[in-house]
């Protein structure tokens, strides 16, 4: 079973994500500490929507198109879950909708998975990561992100790749 996990194919585009480093890998779930990043985020109705990602590829064009800014598209996608904001990882922006926020970074506990990333499967995915983690000793934190890394118009949802993140309250290599 570990091995066909491992043979899982991710169409991953190559733009910009943030960085981490990863700390612990287990067959289920990797353990990240990430740096801290800025995102442009804006309001969604649903953890896997594209509502919220359509807002913001639309302003992406708008500059791009306007010749206001050369801004960069990046690859990764964050929705969180129980407060449906989706966020996207750019330089600035000044869409009335779109607002820029600091993520401080810090550690998270994160389960691949590919696929379309629906409502159920990403909540599925949410209590297998929990499950994971809780008798490894990790404290997880309230809700979760999902991470979407391909534009689901343009991917076959076979080849998506997606993340489910939690932060942690504390980790170390004991």
């Amino acid at each position: 079973m570990d091995l066909i996990k491992q043979l899982r194919i991710y169409k991953t585009p190559d733009l910009e994500t943030p960085k981490y480093q990863i700390l612990k890998r287990t067959a289920t779930y990797e353990v990240r500490k990430y740096s801290p990043f800025v995102i442009v985020e804006t309001q969604s109705d649903k953890l896997a929507g594209n509502t919220g990602l359509n807002d913001v590829a639309g302003y992406i064009y708008l500059e791009r198109t306007l010749g206001k800014k050369k801004i960069p598209m990046t690859t990764l996608v964050f929705t969180q879950a129980f407060d449906p904001e989706m966020s996207q990882i750019l330089p600035d922006t000044n869409k009335e909708n779109v607002s820029i926020r600091s993520v401080e970074g810090g550690f998270a506990a994160v389960l691949k998975f590919s696929g379309k990333p629906t409502e159920d499967i990403v909540r599925e995915k949410e209590k297998l990561l929990r499950s994971s983690v809780l008798p490894e000793g990790l404290k997880p934190k309230d809700g979760c992100l999902l991470a979407r890394y391909n534009d689901p118009g343009r991917t076959k949802s076979f080849m998506m790749r997606n993340e489910v993140l939690i932060w942690l309250e504390e980790f170390s290599l004991d």
